[in-house]
């Protein structure tokens, strides 16, 4: 049954061997439901297991919350969403399936694409039931993240123009109330959701890790084996404080937090000796999150994303992954990342020039982030360099504040500009940066040419969108992330799972009895393309499917 790859699975410290019922006596305690992970996906999962009169426990290494609870501020639905219809946005499941079917590219069926489409307002519905809000008015330019006072935006590539041969141009990316005045992203979605679901009375395992999968004589999943700190409270606070610290200074400092998570992971193999094992009846599901937070992983599956700033939490070590593959769960996609290359605010600096070292443009510069950011990293080993004249450059200075973006992303584009490269000529430009300089004439005539005679150009990019480049001095600033570009990556690989039911798939396609994943750790609808809010909108949908399929 054990089909895993060690190489695979490096650093995820999981039993890759799984516990036998006939190798101990009994159970510390059953549950119909057990979630492993606590995180967007793990909450969702819980909740609606309570919903359908389920005991369900909830074990998380952590205190809970994942990467949704620092990043997860945006979910991305539509088809007609209650706050879609307030704003007098018309959209429909038809409309959303087009465009996303566009970003998906196949990882999922068409049929679970549209399910995914036509349930999304209903989701956002539920989500609503269980304390979100949405009281802000609809921004309508293109944006990395709007400022204060929005819910809803065009949060993916609706807006460009390759996209918009097959579906309407709709606002859907969704920001709950509770993100800061001053801060792009926060726990406005995750908070309310655990509060409804703590109120609901679940068993909640905190600071407590999984590390080996339970079966009984015909290897179904029958539960869990875990350690805990409850041996030592010293430790347990310890744990708390390394790892709140960790997640902290992650974003501004990450070898410090490195260094925080050194001190975590000391503790847990000094004091996680105290060993539980629970029964699930009805299933377990493991919603643990990505691996971007496992650099063996990391290196192993996707290498040219190794540069990029890991974004979510230290629970993102494929431990989750890595118990699903321990029974025999067939791995998929685990080569597919998202690095998120945003170049906007200022409104303008997408009619600039991406290039890489050859001088070389490979994406349209008004696409979304992450669609530029993937392309990046996959192709062009990470080198993003954005090549403008004076004249553009001077106007851009004119167009980040505080009535255009958030505090953070005026702290970014102050710092990118700090390091801007000026040069009286491209040839001048190209030496000082590292760039071949024919290719970076031949590109930059090319863009004029198309720019001048209004043309559409091999990337798709409209000439409105495209600003000359022709007045010295000239302008480089290197985006690349080892030139100071913050570039945050996710993982998108996981777990094979049942479209229809959510459970884990083995090697032969054939759902493993017992065993769903969620999330980031299973394949979804999220898993070729991000666009902002779609990993948390799967996580609600994924999340829903393998409980409702677990206790129905």
């Amino acid at each position: 049954m054990n089909n895993t790859n060690t190489d695979a699975l490096a650093g995820t410290n999981v039993n890759l061997t799984p516990l036998k019922t006939s190798e101990f006596a009994q159970f510390d305690d059953e549950f119909d439901l057990i979630v492993v992970g606590y995180g967007g996906a793990g909450a969702t999962a819980a909740l609606q297991g309570l919903e359908n009169g389920a005991s369900v426990a909830l074990i998380d290494r952590f205190s809970g919350g994942g990467a949704t609870a620092i990043c997860g501020s945006v979910i991305y639905a539509g088809g007609g969403t209650d706050l879609q219809k307030h704003l007098g946005i018309q959209d429909s499941a038809k409309n959303m399936f087009n465009y996303l079917r566009n970003e998906t590219l196949g990882i999922v069926s068409d049929e679970t694409l549209q399910r995914f489409c036509e349930d999304s307002a209903a989701n956002m519905r539920w989500l609503q039931k269980h304390g979100l809000r949405f009281s802000g008015d609809v921004f309508t330019e293109k944006t990395t993240y709007p400022v204060d006072g929005y819910s809803l935006y065009f949060s993916g590539n609706e807006l460009d123009p390759s996209y918009r041969q097959d579906s309407e141009p709709v606002a859907r990316g969704h920001i709950p109330d509770g993100i800061g005045k001053y801060a792009a992203f926060g726990p406005a979605f995750f908070n309310p959701i655990a509060r409804s679901l703590e109120a609901m009375g679940p068993r909640v395992f905190n600071q407590c890790r999984v590390d080996r999968l339970i079966v009984d004589e015909l290897d179904r999943v029958v539960g869990v084996e875990a350690t805990d700190l409850s041996q030592s409270h010293l430790a347990a606070l310890m744990h708390r404080i390394w790892s709140k610290a960790a997640t902290a200074v992650h974003m501004y400092y990450p070898p410090l937090a490195d260094f925080f998570r050194r001190k975590l992971a000391a503790i847990e193999r000094k004091h996680n000796k105290h060993r539980i094992r629970l029964r699930a009846k009805q299933g377990v599901i493991l919603s643990t999150g990505g691996f971007v937070f496992n650099q063996q992983m990391v290196k192993h599956h996707m290498p040219e994303f190794i540069d990029g700033l890991r974004l979510g939490t230290t629970g993102d070590d494929g431990s989750g992954i890595a118990l699903g593959s321990s029974v025999g769960g067939r791995l998929a996609n685990m080569h597919k990342g998202s690095g998120w290359r945003f170049i906007n605010p200022p409104a303008d600096w997408p009619k600039a020039i991406l290039v890489n070292r050859k001088g070389e443009r490979y994406v349209s510069e008004t696409l979304y982030g992450a669609a530029i950011g993937t392309r990046m990293f996959e192709d062009h080993q990470g080198e993003a360099i954005l090549i403008m004249d004076s004249t553009h450059y001077a106007r851009c200075l004119k167009q980040v504040n505080l009535k255009t973006a958030r505090p953070i992303t005026i702290l970014q584009f102050k710092d990118a500009t700090r390091k801007a490269i000026r040069a009286n000529t491209l040839d001048e430009l190209a030496e000082a940066l590292g760039i071949d300089a024919t290719g970076l004439r031949r590109t930059v005539d090319l863009y004029n040419a198309n720019a001048d005679a209004g043309e559409m150009d091999a990337f798709g990019k409209s000439p409105d969108k495209m600003a000359p480049i022709l007045t010295a001095p000239f302008y480089a600033i290197d985006l690349s992330p080892t030139g100071g570009g913050i570039t945050p990556v996710i993982t998108l690989g996981g777990l094979a799972v049942d479209e229809a039911t959510g459970q884990v798939l083995n090697q032969d396609d054939k759902p493993i009895e017992g065993l769903y994943a969620a999330g980031r750790t299973a394949v979804g609808v999220a898993s070729n393309n991000y666009v902002t809010g779609l990993s948390v909108a799967d996580c609600v949908f994924s999340g829903r499917r393998a409980a409702n399929h677990a206790t129905n």
